[in-house]
């Protein structure tokens, strides 16, 4: 598996192109957990808990997602190759 470092935009027009089911980290709150996508759209993205997934006595397709934005998500990984977010560096006025 590969990683490409991407900025917080390039990881954003990823995500608006990418299929349901492709593996994202959130870091949401503080919590970082890993999650598949469920939809996206030009507001955000809505996931399932990879934790919600595996605890699941249904389909998952039934559990209810959470739509967050595109902000909080810092990795997607797809067919192999993760892109992840680098932080941009703050330009400072002198």
């Amino acid at each position: 598996m590969s990683v490409v470092p991407v900025n917080e935009s390039e990881l954003h027009d990823k995500l608006t192109k990418c299929m349901a089911g492709e593996r994202v980290l959130i870091d949401h709150d503080g919590n970082r957990f890993s999650a598949r996508i469920q939809q996206a759209d030009t507001k955000g993205v809505r996931v399932i808990p990879e934790a919600l997934i595996k605890s699941a006595q249904g389909a998952s397709d039934e559990i209810e997602g959470l739509t967050l934005p595109y902000q909080d998500v810092w990795e997607l990984e797809v067919k192999g190759v993760v892109y992840s977010r680098i932080d941009e560096p703050v330009e400072r006025s002198a």
